[in-house]
């Protein structure tokens, strides 16, 4: 599977190389653009004895919609359209929440998601908890106890820019395949009137390829789950993508962005400033021109092998070589882009610690409570983890945060 994607990727015409400049010809980015962000990352119930339990026997069929005496922070309007907020998709459970040009209004639907999930599940009397793991096994009584729909893989086929459909389609039974994945798909978009961002958007020979080493390669540094790359090989790979009317779908990370808000703001901001670049080098402007830099940067085959493989020490090296031009983009802006020169110290210092200790170094305990516990959003996003967690830590006063409780307002980030 690997061999084939770097052989379609060096057959590939790709952007012209050529020499670059100092990156201080790059100038910094304007303001974040108002794209339009949201997701449908999966997970899954499990059972007191830790055993995967399917969707299908927790929600109901049609999904579960809004009830109207708990809204929490969020102003989604799902009270007037009743569109499900949890839905079946296999033996996932797969979360449904309004898009937004906020990640703090993002989250905090988010959390009124969820809440509404707690409540569903104390009131249907199900003693069950919430895996946000990336791949998981389910045993193969419990499949054959699900229904037809649910035994087999739910999602419709994706594309992929280094792969044809052939080569990118499953190839495992889902009968008889005990492991199940869950994705944590961005939908990235643009209302109608922003035809030249939409455009950007399905852009994909351009855009995918970004959003792999902008963002993929540097969610490998976090994303250190053992599975990912037993995952990769079916689902969720390097390159995967759906367009969509609003603009497009990126397919290839996994849900472990769903533990904590703070991992949400940082990937949802990710994904926003790499769109940001794309669309100001569509400007014609030479000082603007963040796509060429980017990919002459780090050869694709390098960036599809450490994500593909999960390599923490190749996607470090990858994101070394991007650093400049990030830095040179994002300057000191840290309201709009989630990496500048403001954090980038701090944001070395926290992939560093998660490749030495995991990622329960800096979020601990319920990720279902921790949601359902979340202050409003604006106060506690990614920015503010930097400017207070991991500045703590790196100053020898680090405390973990408690998923289980209720965090204190710091700071505010859009």
């Amino acid at each position: 599977m690997l061999n084939s994607m770097l052989q379609n990727t060096m057959n590939k015409k790709e952007i012209k190389k050529q020499n670059l400049e100092p990156l201080d010809y790059l100038e910094p980015l304007d303001e974040s653009i108002g794209l339009l962000m949201g997701c449908d990352p999966e997970f899954f119930f499990v059972n007191g004895k830790g055993q995967v339990v399917g969707s299908e026997k927790v929600l109901p069929k049609k999904g579960l919609k809004w009830k109207d005496d708990d809204f929490g922070y969020s102003d989604s309007g799902y009270e007037d359209t009743q569109k499900p907020i949890f839905i079946i998709d296999g033996v996932q459970a797969e979360l449904n929440p309004e898009p937004n040009t906020c990640r703090a209004l993002l989250g905090n639907d988010i959390h009124s998601c969820f809440l509404q999930l707690r409540k569903h599940l104390k009131a249907e009397g199900k003693t069950l908890s919430i895996n946000f793991d990336p791949l998981v096994k389910i045993t193969q009584i419990e499949l054959d106890s699900l229904s037809e729909s649910s035994r087999v893989f739910g999602c419709d086929p994706s594309s992929n820019v280094y792969q044809t459909r052939a080569q990118a389609r499953i190839r495992v039974n889902p009968k008889k395949y005990l492991k199940r994945s869950a994705g944590g798909h961005i939908h990235l978009g643009a209302d109608a009137y922003q035809r030249p961002l939409r455009r950007t958007l399905k852009n994909v020979k351009v855009m995918v390829p970004l959003l792999d080493l902008v963002v993929a390669n540097t969610c490998v540094l976090i994303d250190r789950h053992p599975g990912n790359k037993e995952r990769r090989a079916n689902y969720g790979r390097c390159g995967e993508y759906r367009v969509k009317p609003y603009g497009l779908e990126y397919r290839a990370l996994s849900n472990f962005w769903l533990k904590s808000y703070q991992l949400m703001s940082l990937v949802m901001g990710l994904c926003r400033f790499t769109v940001e670049m794309a669309a100001e080098s569509e400007s014609g402007v030479k000082t603007r021109d963040y796509i060429k830099a980017l990919l002459n940067a780090v050869p694709r085959q390098d960036v599809i092998k450490a994500v593909q493989e999960n390599d923490w020490k190749l996607a470090y090296a990858n994101f070394k070589k991007i650093e400049p031009i990030i830095l040179a983009a994002a300057y000191d802006n840290e309201y709009d882009f989630p990496i500048g020169n403001n954090n980038i110290d701090e944001f070395h210092y926290f992939v560093k610690k998660i490749n030495e200790c995991g990622l329960e170094y800096w979020f601990s305990g319920d990720s279902l409570t921790h949601w359902c516990n979340l202050p409003d959003g604006h106060d506690r996003g990614w920015e503010s983890f930097c400017r207070n967690r991991i500045r703590k830590a790196m100053r020898g006063k680090y405390v973990p945060i408690n998923l289980n409780a209720k965090a204190p307002v710091v700071a505010v980030e859009a």
